[in-house]
């Protein structure tokens, strides 16, 4: 339990991986607030002792007034439909830049943002038809990544493979130079959002994320060892 009862605010609450992570921050002790569109569609979230702020994010002065007094900043917001470029563009690049902006000029300490893998230097580590169907929003992801890295404020960004409901068998393998791949599940997801606010050796970098079990053998010689808590990472 955290004694200070430090505060993050998560946009994309209301999610499938937003609401796992919601679940995780209570269970470790941290005050929650829940960006939403609408407070009226997320009324279970109160049942959960979490605050509710309705914000518009394509306005920073309105996500400024959302993420008040708040210590830290989860993104988990993507866009519903992913073949539709004008959406894309709004919620995964502009919606991204716009949180990264208001949590810099609000002094947020860290901003943790959920991205995927086929984006920049891991292009090639997904199918090729695949990355060619999800190329606009891959793309959007890749300019907001860009942006939040070059704006000056303390960021974790993270790349999961293909995304599962279910609970997989193994541990989480980390990688770093876009060579991983594979799938991991939500509940996964959320763990490593939470476990990246408070995780130095996380900060300040773009890591992939993928169930060990999932992970092809070939990959497996550029495991390295970057930490104390002997996480893998790979090159």
């Amino acid at each position: 339990m955290h004694s200070e009862r430090q505060k993050v605010a998560v946009a994309g609450a209301t999610g499938r991986t937003g609401r796992l992570i919601v679940d995780e921050l209570l269970k470790r002790g941290f005050q929650v607030r829940a960006l939403v569109r609408s407070a009226e569609h997320a009324s279970w979230l109160k049942q959960a002792d979490v605050e509710l702020v309705e914000y518009d994010l394509t306005s920073i002065e309105s996500i400024k007034k959302a993420i008040e007094g708040v210590d830290f900043l989860i993104s988990a917001i993507g866009s519903k439909r992913p073949f539709n470029k004008r959406e894309n563009n709004k919620v995964d690049n502009i919606g991204n830049q716009n949180l990264a902006k208001a949590a810099k000029e609000k002094g947020i300490k860290h901003i943790v943002v959920i991205s995927s893998i086929g984006v920049g230097n891991s292009r090639y580590a997904i199918n090729p038809l695949f990355r060619f169907l999800m190329g606009p929003v891959l793309k959007m992801k890749e300019k907001s990544e860009n942006f939040i890295k070059s704006c000056g404020i303390d960021y974790t960004i993270l790349r999961p493979g293909g995304l599962k409901d279910k609970e997989l068998s193994g541990d989480v393998c980390f990688g770093e130079g876009g060579k991983l791949s594979g799938y991991i599940s939500r509940r996964q997801v959320a763990k490593i959002c939470v476990d990246a606010l408070t995780n130095a050796s996380m900060r300040n970098r773009t890591l992939e994320i993928v169930d060990s079990s999932t992970v092809k053998q070939k990959q497996r010689p550029f495991v390295i060892e970057i930490d104390k808590k002997q996480k893998n990472f790979f090159q």
